[in-house]
């Protein structure tokens, strides 16, 4: 026997001889598995993971929701928006309600003079804000708002009921700044307010260079001190168009090589919206994060600061503000997130607040505000035109066509509004010289030529314009200036045909469509534009809104009329295409 033969032997014997002990060390082992698999599988029910997140079917809010805040030293004030259903136009420049009534009750400090236990009455500021700014709030002091609305709410007329408590936190103090400087090291600059002795003279708070490419990205630490009343802070830059931006930063040398810069160096990128007046910086809460407090120090980024003189307000907030953050925006985007309010029956909130605002002055080399404004506007593309096409656009040319931006934006006796602004372009014209030349402000050129009433529009364009541009410079100058004149025609500009097509023809045509764009732009303020009036009721018709509040107004706006013989004539000639009177009632379509 070889010993293959005998290896095999020997193993069928070792096999048999321990088949029992190789059988119950199997199921031995069998069952340890069993007992294993079992153990991981119920262990595992209790692990975190993907699998146990899922949007959870949790009642849609369809009421109203609330956002509103009681300064300390400062005014109340509280805005309230309906939830719109999907197929619902926008009605926010109306009253979404029937009727309303809010007030706030504590102790306030009223007319600088005197602390008062009472409750106000809180007044119409705006369709669906309200507000007052006699009654202060006090720091320490609890307020409680509650808010009655009649209001239709998916076709039914309700009446809801909204209550809540806010308290006013103390202010924040600002000591001092980090600046990071070019070398890569860090400025200490300690606020001057802190000496006693220099609040005697406005000075700036803090003056700051601005750091250019590759250091733009590094962040001002600014250093805060607090109480335990502080549960947040919101940081608010404001600047205006006085300011800029720098163009030596790491966005413009990405950049480099895909956009051509102009003569002043803008190559299309912008920071900011140099037309609006008010940038959100970021939320910070009153955490403590291994051992490091949150609020301790507050960042902003150097890339983010604007040229030039601005301020920054920090708003110290209570309880609630962090839980509208942290939980209410936070659940629209997260589906796994509960939001919670402190509206009762309602969603939003209503926080008590305390502001400490300070100044900066950056220096630094760039591209003003109103220059990138030019830039940004001239080269949007929308659904109307190539250019100038959005509300800030629209009502920026003008002023820029005029020459006079400082005089028209930042003069002091005026607001610096742009629909203000916009107004006013004509009155100081440059007698078109500024941008005559200019294609894009041949338009605003010939509006502001009939506004002035000159003796000849064609003296604001240039003596080398040709034939077709100049026929069209006039029908759209004509268009923006009888629109603007409600209709009123003068030596050189004859409104009645324009006149015509906007306020009285039923059909849809570029001069009601022009019109409709020109009083959103303001608001639909019926009371300062007249010519806004017709305009809403054909507008609400021709494009078939779906809206009982706009349907509402509608109707209000309809209800002036009078016999003529047989006939019935609305104050609003538009009315007369879609309402009719019976028994004495306009019924609108």
């Amino acid at each position: 026997m070889n010993t293959i033969s005998r290896q095999k032997k020997n193993c069928v014997i070792l096999s048999e001889v321990r088949k029992d002990v190789v059988e119950g060390s199997c199921r031995r082992f069998l069952s340890f598995l069993v007992w294993i698999l079992s153990s991981v599988f119920f262990i595992a029910c209790d692990f975190h993971g993907p699998w146990e997140y899922y949007p959870e079917e949790r009642e849609v809010y369809t009421g109203i929701y609330t956002y509103g805040y009681i300064l300390e030293s400062g005014e109340t004030k509280i805005c309230f928006s309906k939830v719109y259903q999907l197929d619902e136009a926008s009605s926010q420049d109306f009253s979404f309600y029937d009727s309303a009534y809010v007030t706030v009750s504590g102790l306030f400090y009223y007319d600088r003079r005197e602390n008062r236990d009472t409750t106000v009455e809180l007044y119409h500021h705006g369709p669906n804000c309200f507000s007052q700014s006699r009654y202060e709030g006090i720091a320490g002091e609890s307020y409680t708002m509650n808010a009655y609305f009649v209001w239709d709410s998916a076709g039914q007329t309700v009446a809801s009921t909204y209550k809540a408590v806010a308290t006013v936190p103390n202010r924040v103090k600002v000591n001092g700044m980090n600046a990071p400087q070019q070398d890569g090291s860090y400025k200490w600059i300690e606020n001057p307010w802190s000496d006693a002795s220099k609040r005697l003279y406005s000075i700036d708070d803090f003056t700051l260079d601005f750091l250019e490419y590759p250091m733009d990205m590094q962040f001002v630490k600014v250093s805060m001190e607090y109480d335990n009343s502080v549960r947040g802070v919101l940081s608010i830059m404001n600047y205006d168009i006085n300011n800029g931006e720098s163009q030596n930063t790491t966005m413009n040398q990405m950049f480099k090589g895909m956009t051509d810069a102009d003569e002043t160096g803008y190559r299309g990128i912008s920071m900011h919206d140099p037309l609006e007046k008010q940038q959100n910086l970021g939320f910070s809460s009153n955490r403590t994060i291994a051992g490091v407090k949150n609020l301790d120090t507050l960042y902003l980024m150097n890339m983010m600061l604007p040229l030039g003189r601005i301020t920054v307000d920090f708003y110290s907030t209570d309880d609630a503000y962090v839980d509208y953050v942290d939980k209410v925006k936070q659940s629209v985007q997260d589906s796994r997130v509960i939001p919670e309010s402190n509206i009762e029956n309602g969603m939003g909130v209503f926080s008590g607040m305390a502001k400490t605002q300070i100044s900066i002055m950056v220096n630094g080399d760039g591209v003003g505000f109103y220059h990138i404004a030019n830039r940004n506007c001239a080269n949007e593309k929308g659904d109307n035109t190539e250019s100038w096409d959005s509300r800030g656009c629209r009502l920026y040319q003008d002023v820029i066509c005029s020459g006079g931006v400082s005089e028209l934006m930042l003069d002091g006796w005026h607001e610096t509004d742009l629909i203000d602004a916009n107004e006013r372009a004509a009155e100081i014209y440059r007698d078109s010289v500024y941008n005559r030349g200019e294609k894009g402000c041949y338009a605003s050129n010939v509006k502001a030529a009939m506004t002035l009433d000159t003796t000849k529009w064609s003296l604001f364009l240039p003596d080398t314009i040709n034939a077709e541009d100049k026929a069209n410079a006039f029908a759209d100058g004509l268009k923006r200036y009888c629109v603007a004149s409600n209709f009123e025609s003068n030596h050189i500009a004859d409104c009645s045909g324009l006149e015509k097509e906007c306020m009285e023809d039923p059909e849809r045509n570029n001069c009601k469509e022009y019109l409709w764009l020109w009083c959103a732009d303001r608001g639909w303020d019926f009371y300062r534009y007249d010519q806004c009036r017709s305009a809403f009721v054909s507008r609400y018709y021709l494009q078939n809104l779906k809206s009982s509040v706009l349907h509402r107004e509608v109707e209000y706006e309809c209800r002036y009329w009078s016999n003529y013989g047989e006939d019935v004539v609305f104050r609003n000639r538009m009315c007369g295409n879609w309402c009719k009177v019976e028994d004495n009632q306009v019924k609108c379509q």
